[in-house]
Order: structure tokens, then C-alpha cells, then sequence
């Protein structure tokens, strides 16, 4: 079995070296480490889908699947939105067709609900098995993955609408809150949904149920640590906005 080797798809490469031109020529004047978010998340990408854990998560392993999708949709849309020029979004806001999608898409509750019904949609098990058989399919599942991951941290990270801290602690609940019933059906029910890891040489000690079940676990727990960490960011935020806000207020001291 010839499983552990490097394949990137050409599409791919100059998709990627394509970005990476386009960014440089439009980030000049960006802080050092803007810049080094948005080539970190392009080189997670690479390693994502150009290096052997694609072929794993293709033909052998739905946990390595899992990972896979965990880069795309947590690290890689965080980096690349704090790398992103303000440039970027102003353009988006100053096209007349661009921007009412731009502004409806980026509000909390459109943005969350978006990302789960993609999420969901690509775990049915026909869909699924189609992005394993055919490669632009599959290319279109990862694009559309990145693309609403994007919209789902946009509200936290470069939000267009006004969105209080207490809105932001229970957009994440909800978004975790979503994610379970996928998580109780892959982890729970004690049946193998997608044939293509039932029928693959074994290549590890899984059978194909313990595979789809530790699948489903390191996707919630992956979930559940980018909570907890965006939690705690944005509790300090909330934190420290109270405090400036005191210390604005509060009566200047009157000389003696």
C-alpha cells in the first residue's frame, strides 16, 4: 500500500502561489505579524491537502479526515482573517453587488447557521462518499469548508456589525450546541456511515467503527478547545473594555 507519500495537485499549488502574489502585492504597509498569519494559514493548508494526511483521509481513515478538516476550518480561516488587509474588506464594501452579500452573510446568527448547514450537508453520507470518489468534488467540499469557516469567524475576529462580548459567548455556545447532533450520530449510534472506510485496508489498529468513532471525539474535543480558548480571549476583552471604560468615567482628581 502506497499511502505514505506526497501528491499535491498541481490546482492546488498555483491556486495557492496564486494568493500568496496577490497578497503581497496588496499587504504593503501591514504589521510584520499580519503577514506571517496569512502565509502561516496558506502553509496549513499546503500541508492540509498537499501532504500524505490527503491520501490517508481519502482512501484509509475517517479520523485523518477529521483532522484534516479541523485545520481548514479552525486555524487556517483565523490566520488568514487576522492576515487580511482592511483593504480587503473595503473593497468587498464598496462594490455595489459584492456588498449587501458581504453585510447579509457576516451577521452572527446568518453567518453560524451558514457554516452548520454546509458542515452538516457535506456529512451525509452520499455527499461524503462523492467528494472521496471525485477529486474536483472533493476540492469543492474543502473550498466551500473554508469558505464558511471564514463567515463564522468573521463576526469574532473582523466583525462588520456590532456585536456585544455577552453576543459573542453565546454565538460559540450555539455553534457547539449545533455541532452535537453530528457528533452523538458519528460517535454514539455504533453504526459506519460512509463505505469507503469500512471497505479500506486497515492500516492502523481501528477497525472501521473505533475509526469513525475517535473521528467524531477529536472533532468535538477540537471544537470544544477553540471554544474554550476563544472563551477566554473574549472575556479578557470584555474585561479590560470594562476597565477602560471606568477609568474614562471616573471624575479627574481636583488639585489641592
Amino acid at each position: 500500500m502506497n499511502w505514505w507519500h506526497w501528491h499535491p495537485d498541481p490546482g492546488v499549488i498555483e491556486g495557492l502561489a496564486a494568493m500568496t502574489v496577490i497578497y503581497g502585492l496588496s499587504s504593503r504597509g501591514q504589521v510584520w505579524w499580519r503577514k506571517l498569519c496569512f502565509h502561516l494559514g496558506t502553509l496549513l493548508v499546503f500541508l492540509a491537502v498537499g501532504s500524505p494526511l490527503d491520501e490517508i483521509s481519502e482512501k484509509y481513515l475517517f479520523t485523518a479526515h477529521m483532522f484534516q478538516h479541523i485545520i481548514l476550518v479552525y486555524p487556517v480561516p483565523v490566520l488568514w482573517l487576522f492576515g487580511m488587509p482592511q483593504s480587503f474588506f473595503d473593497a468587498l464594501l464598496a462594490m455595489d453587488w459584492s456588498a449587501p452579500l458581504v453585510r447579509f452573510f457576516s451577521r452572527p446568527p446568518v453567518a453560524l447557521l451558514t457554516f452548520n448547514l454546509v458542515f452538516y450537508a457535506w456529512h451525509i453520507p452520499g455527499l461524503y462518499e462523492w467528494a472521496l470518489r471525485d477529486n474536483k468534488i472533493h476540492f469543492l467540499e474543502h473550498a466551500t469548508f473554508m469558505g464558511v469557516a471564514l463567515l463564522q469567524w468573521v463576526p469574532l475576529i473582523r466583525p462588520l456589525h456590532r456585536f456585544h462580548y455577552a453576543g459573542q459567548l453565546i454565538y460559540l455556545l450555539a455553534g457547539a450546541i449545533l455541532q452535537f447532533p453530528l457528533f452523538f450520530l458519528l460517535a454514539f449510534m455504533n453504526r459506519c456511515y460512509y463505505p469507503t472506510y469500512v471497505n479500506a485496508p486497515r492500516i492502523c489498529f481501528m477497525t472501521a467503527i473505533v475509526d469513525q468513532q475517535s473521528g467524531a471525539i477529536l472533532m468535538k474535543l477540537a471544537a470544544m478547545a477553540v471554544m474554550f480558548v476563544s472563551l477566554v480571549v473574549i472575556f479578557g476583552r470584555w474585561y479590560y473594555s470594562e476597565q477602560s471604560g471606568r477609568k474614562r468615567s471616573a471624575p479627574a482628581a481636583v488639585p489641592q
